[in-house]
């Protein structure tokens, strides 16, 4: 007969392999434990016996766990519940941190209910990662235990960039930047948008990235008009214009460009272009503490509508990064946010012409004490700077 519950319970340290790198353990669970600690603050604040966290970005942003689990925070302290897949995991990422591993037959509302046992009390459920039918499995067993969703209690804190962070960011960013110049260098009339594609995902891997930050977007001439162009046959052979939208990650960090090549020179595509990054730039230019995200984006929305365009300009202006491509908060219309320092945000207006093509261009830009930086300065994006005729070769 099965075992009505398999479970085990551990603390964990770092492994004799990892033993030379106690340094660096001893570091990082301190910077976990920091930030566990802020987010136990708002636990007590919101007058919550507990918080499980669900969200495996969240889970990796508070322990460092890249696996699958639940964290359960308390105010006594916490708990990191996995399955056996992730035991030795677990050890190597999270050292010092309690750890329950259970067997994956096993609900995680026992799991649960085992670790509450038969205390009462309000259990906050992050409501942005748990659907209708998960949280009755995971509240089958805790009878005693009464669910409150809860609003980006951690993304809150994410929103800010610590100087680790910061580093990640600016790695990835490096690695796209060499990468896009090494692919730029390498294009050929014949080579389709798949070719391009795989030849700037290899690339970024070949200098060091995990993996890349989303599907990268590649649009040739009338494709890109397309903001979300799925790489096709299509090859550059007489087009005028080349779209790159890309970005790598770094130790689960990342970034996120776009620039448009040239290759074929025509007044429309000078206008629209610098049209593109007046817009831009402007943008960029306003930001800083203290301003709000909608503010920015009707400085470039503003500028594209004076020239003519405002009708095929039908995106946010930007989106924060980290470890998720999307994060907040945004450069949208309606968007009262307050901007902080330590925030790092895309800058991406874009005008977007059916049966022509489209020219966006996005810039990684980090919210400072007095104002900001454009992390991805070293990527060319002037329209001269972005000529390479190739078209005709």
């Amino acid at each position: 007969m099965r075992s009505f519950y398999a479970i085990s319970r551990q603390k964990t340290a770092p492994s004799l392999e990892n033993a030379a790198n106690f340094d660096k353990f001893s570091l990082d669970m301190e910077k976990f434990l920091e930030r566990r600690e802020k987010i136990r603050r708002v636990i007590v604040k919101q007058k919550l016996d507990g918080l499980l966290i669900t969200n495996l970005f969240n889970i990796r942003y508070l322990t460092g766990f890249t696996g699958a689990g639940f964290l359960l925070m308390q105010p006594g302290g916490d708990t990191l519940l996995s399955d056996p897949r992730f035991t030795l995991q677990i050890e190597e990422e999270c050292p010092g941190l309690v750890a329950v591993i259970k067997s994956r037959e096993t609900p995680i509302s026992k799991t649960l209910a085992k670790l509450l046992g038969k205390t009462t009390g309000d259990l906050g459920i992050e409501a942005d990662s748990v659907t209708l039918s998960q949280m009755d499995r995971l509240f089958e067993f805790l009878l005693r235990w009464q669910p409150v969703p809860t609003k980006s209690v951690v993304e809150e804190l994410r929103q800010i960039k610590d100087k680790d962070e910061l580093v990640q960011i600016r790695q990835a960013i490096a690695i796209a930047a060499r990468s896009f110049r090494e692919v730029r260098n390498q294009l050929r009339p014949s080579m389709s948008e798949i070719d391009i594609c795989i030849a700037l995902e290899h690339q970024m891997r070949l200098l060091g990235a995990e993996e890349k930050s989303f599907p990268s977007i590649i649009g040739a001439g009338v494709r890109a008009a397309l903001p979300h162009a799925t790489p096709s046959t299509k090859t550059l052979l007489g087009e005028q214009l080349l779209l790159f939208d890309w970005g790598c990650v770094v130790n689960g960090y990342m970034c996120d460009l776009t620039r448009v090549l040239v290759l074929s020179q025509s007044k429309k595509l000078r206008t629209v272009y610098e049209t593109v990054l007046k817009a831009q730039e402007a943008a960029i230019a306003a930001i800083k503490p203290g301003k709000v995200c909608d503010e920015i984006d009707t400085i470039a929305r503003n500028i594209i509508k004076d020239a003519g365009f405002g009708k095929y300009f039908g995106h946010g202006l930007g989106h924060s990064i980290g470890l998720q491509i999307h994060e907040n908060p945004r450069f949208v219309q309606g968007n009262k946010t307050v901007l902080k320092a330590g925030m790092v945000l895309t800058v991406e207006p874009g005008i977007y012409l059916r049966s022509w093509g489209g020219v966006r261009i996005e810039d990684d830009i980090l919210v400072t004490k007095s104002g900001c930086e454009v992390l991805s300065r070293e990527v060319p994006k002037s329209y001269e700077e972005m000529i390479v005729g190739i078209s005709r070769g």
